[in-house]
């Protein structure tokens, strides 16, 4: 867009001169006054002078006079920094130091009140000197690329950052939205937002360039339900433009009937309850989305009584959305990943913060052209096949549970849909154990304490169908209403934390041991997971079991009853009712074969997956959860975790033994075979042995498993020769991995890290070390004698097809990084799936779901 927008502003005023600009509670003035008196305070501040590029403060509470002085300052040249007087006079101080504003405008009211190296100008002693200063504008020309203003956002530092928009960045925005979703002359717009939140610039200005009239709201009145709503109604406003929180405060006010306004709601997730009874009452609701760094809005939609899904809808003009991963790379439509936007509303970037600006300001990817920029959002969504944009919450509201990275908006959405419930906000809290849980609080006004166990349990229930077990709520707080920050969004750091006694403790559905024995399980779970009271029909896995705390409770329960039970018996045994029924028979229902059923259920050929280094079956829980309710599966653990079997030390012992389980499970076939990393090998040797025993293997599926080609049987001068090449390749190409993804690489290193230290552990003192660590101690015993079987083995042809599932980050060096080794011996060739993650966590969220996709239609594809 050419020129600035205090032009495009002027021309809108001399040409709707006679129409009214501003109306505050019976003043008012037209746009021909505005356009003179915002001349004459230019021309002064011109004289005073102010040049092109300075910073003013402004600091007034809400009038035409404010307004007034506003346009003034951008007329004169200078960028103004909206500051209210409200906020805590020490963040005041700090944004007028940190900008180095040359002056400071106020009132009376507030004489003397922010200190700072700016000049203090009292409007009221200017006053009388305005009327002698010409009312035309002033002789300068303001390039489209000179800053409009500095909006001072909250930063992670604790200190706030000073937000730099450009003259063209705000015409861009006005002139898309005049268009759509548009406003006319006739229109009456309500400004109620402080000017410190970035959507009052829309406000202000959209009204001043299309002849409508700004109809101001003071602070108080924006505040209060039944104020707000009177003043709507007797000023007939037809366009207003607010965050979820004012709406529904308007909704507990009385709003009941229907009204023509149409609404902007923005700031915040526009909840589905919400949206479908806006509709009803207003005469149309557009979701609008955009941070303050992309000048006020970047995408929007409008909003029918019919729709069941609330995007962010499209971008407006000269913008672009790009949904990108770690690397910066584009993902497809469909696939999760970050925000980022880019084209005409990229601001400038940070004031006096030229790392982070780098940092959240790249250059774009897609439009190379000199000086082009997008800014990283820190939001996550994705595109979905109608080409609008599903929006999934921050980023920095990803969360490690259990050790699934969860993305808490998703939960945010899926709890939102649920009846009765009218807000809803999901986070994650340490427990007294620091374990992280997560806590939903929602506002929903008919639950009271009499049914709000029921309700609770109705939503769990219906989120459980859709999101696997480790994203559902461990704790729900009903609250009357949400905590706010001065500008109407939720203040997710004032909510109250959870109590340490769960809901269910003192519920009518609670059941409370009834054995010494549950007594016994229950005190070990509540003290490992971290909770007052467990009912003895709760699920494990959904309130907050996850494969280490299984690991601490089957080793506590060793050592308090001498009885040791594999984990896999918690996918049958998930209650402490009916693990404490496993405990008491002695051992005789307790097996420790090889085979686990994950999910047992269904018609479909079964899948058997074999674990990876760790030994870790659970993981593939996860997994089950998104894959077809007819589709069996089953895994694999290895032999010797009982602490009495002898672990195998051969591939091919090993392989033989898992063959040998799943051909008295299935005796005809056909298979479906899987491993995870080393476990992919044996799985590999496994449909070789099936083959030659002429069983059909309908799929053999492996999980980023690498073909190791220089085992032991090789001459010792190729195997050191070998080795060190291979060594020297991946220090190289650790520095490359850091370069391009340095948090999964680091994380990749640091579970390696621990893992030597382990190794160097047990090796310096092996008895104590298995003492100390329990159940590890085998499974750490196996994995040495895994390695040394991996180690041993030669690979020779399979003849049949490998469906290879390859990470999409690597963080790790492969010399074959195409096929991981595996092509010279699938004779019906390799098909690669690439797969969401990184090594250590394609089975985590939101991982988990295109992986599950992908296999199941592979397994589908085969029968």
């Amino acid at each position: 867009p050419q020129g600035s927008v205090t032009d495009l502003i002027s021309q809108n005023l001399k040409k709707y001169a006679v129409k009214t600009a501003i109306s505050f509670y019976g003043q008012s003035i037209t746009n021909g006054e505005l356009l003179s008196k915002s001349n004459q305070l230019a021309n002064f501040l011109v004289k005073k002078g102010i040049r092109k590029g300075d910073l003013i403060g402004v600091a007034l509470d809400r009038s035409i006079e404010m307004v007034m002085t506003i346009l003034a300052v951008m007329k004169s040249g200078a960028a103004y920094i909206p500051l209210d007087p409200t906020y805590p006079h020490e963040r005041i101080h700090y944004m007028l130091q940190d900008s180095g504003a040359k002056l400071l405008l106020v009132n009376q009211k507030y004489k003397g009140q922010f200190l700072s190296d700016a000049e203090e100008i009292l409007l009221e002693d200017i006053a009388p000197e305005l009327d002698f200063y010409s009312a035309e504008n002033p002789e300068l020309t303001i390039s489209n690329t000179d800053l409009a203003y500095v909006l001072y956002t909250s930063g992670s530092t604790g200190r706030p950052k000073g937000v730099q928009i450009e003259h063209h960045n705000l015409i861009n925005l006005l002139n898309s939205i005049q268009k759509w979703p548009g406003i006319s002359a006739d229109d009456r717009m309500l400004a109620l937002s402080t000017i410190s939140f970035d959507i009052a610039g829309l406000e202000l200005f959209l009204p001043l360039i299309s002849g409508a009239e700004i109809v101001l709201a003071d602070a108080k009145t924006a505040k209060d339900g039944y104020e707000l709503l009177r003043l709507i109604k007797s000023a007939k406003i037809s366009l207003i433009q607010a965050t979820p929180a004012t709406f529904r405060m308007l909704l507990e006010a009385g709003w009941t009937e229907k009204l023509p306004v149409r609404i902007f709601c923005c700031g915040e997730a526009l909840q589905p309850q919400l949206a479908k009874k806006l509709t009803t009452l207003c005469a149309g609701l557009w979701n609008m989305y955009g941070p303050t760094e992309t000048t006020i809005y970047s995408t929007g939609k409008q909003i029918f009584d019919e729709d069941k899904q609330i995007t962010i809808g499209r971008p407006i003009d000269n913008t672009q959305i790009y949904i990108l991963d770690d690397h910066f790379n584009l993902l497809p439509d469909g696939e999760i990943g970050e925000i980022f936007i880019a084209g005409d509303g990229v601001g400038r970037g940070y004031l006096n913060q030229v790392g982070l600006t780098a940092t959240r300001f790249p250059k774009d990817i897609i439009n190379k052209a000199a000086g082009k920029k997008m800014y990283r959002t820190g939001d996550v969504g994705r595109i979905l096949p109608t080409g609008e944009i599903e929006y999934l919450g921050r980023a920095d509201h990803q969360v490690k549970i259990r050790g699934h990275r969860v993305e808490l908006g998703e939960i945010e959405a899926q709890l939102s849909l649920q009846y009765q419930i009218n807000q809803t906000v999901v986070v994650a809290q340490e427990d007294q154990y620091g374990n992280q849980q997560l806590v939903a609080y929602v506002v929903a006004p008919l639950v009271d304490e009499s049914n709000s166990k029921t309700w609770i349990n109705n939503w769990k229930t219906a989120i459980k169908e859709v999101l696997p077990p480790f994203m559902v709520p461990a704790h729900f707080i009903i609250l009357a209403e949400f905590p706010l920050t001065p500008n109407n969004k939720i203040d997710r750091n004032a909510l109250p934390k959870p109590q340490t006694v769960q809901a269910n403790e003192t519920a009518s559905d609670y059941i409370g041991p009834r054995t010494d024995v549950e007594k016994l399980v229950a005190d070990i779970w509540c003290s490992v997971l971290g909770l007052s009271a467990i009912s003895m029909d709760d699920n494990f896995f959904e309130i907050g079991g996850h494969s280490l705390s299984a690991v601490q409770i089957m080793s506590r329960l060793e050592k308090e009853t001498g009885k040791r039970l594999p984990l896999s018996s918690l996918f049958e045994s998930s209650t402490i009712a009916s693990l404490s029924l496993l405990l008491q028979m002695d051992g005789k229902s307790v097996t420790w074969d090889s085979l686990v059923p994950i999910r047992p259920k269904g018609s479909k050929t079964p899948l058997y997956i074999v674990h990876g280094a760790g030994l870790n079956v659970l993981l593939f829980n996860t997994l089950a959860q998104h894959m077809d309710i007819d589709q069996p599966i089953y895994g694999l653990q290895a032999k010797g975790l009982n602490g009495v079997d002898k672990p195998l030390d051969k591939l091919e012992a090993i392989a033989a033994h898992y063959v040998d389980e799943i051909t008295r499970h299935n005796p005809n076939g056909p298979y479906a075979l899987a491993g995870y990393s080393f476990g992919g090998t044996i799985a590999y040797e496994m449909a070789k042995q099936l083959q030659a025993m002429d069983k059909e293997v309908k799929v053999l599926a492996l999980f980023d498993s690498y073909a190791d080609q220089t085992p032991n049987a090789y001459p010792a001068p190729i195997r050191l020769l070998n080795k060190g090449w291979n060594y020297t390749c991946r220090i190289m190409y650790t520095f490359v991995l850091f370069a391009k993804s340095p948090v999964s690489t680091y994380r990749y290193k640091s579970i390696m890290f621990k893992r030597k230290i382990t190794e160097l552990i047990w090796k310096l003192n092996p008895v104590k070390a298995k003492e100390q660590v329990g159940f590890f101690g085998y499974a750490h015993e196996i994995d040495k004698m895994n390695q040394k079987a991996s180690e041993n083995y030669y690979l020779t042809p399979y003849n049949g097809k490998i469906d290879l599932f390859r990470a999409k980050i690597r963080t790790f060096y492969m010399d074959d990084p195409e096929y991981l080794g595996w092509k010279d011996f699938a004779l019906k060739g390799v098909s690669i799936h690439d797969i969401p993650g990184e090594h250590n966590y394609i089975f985590a969220p939101p991982n988990d779901k295109e992986f599950a996709a992908v296999l199941q239609n592979c397994l589908n594809q085969s029968a």
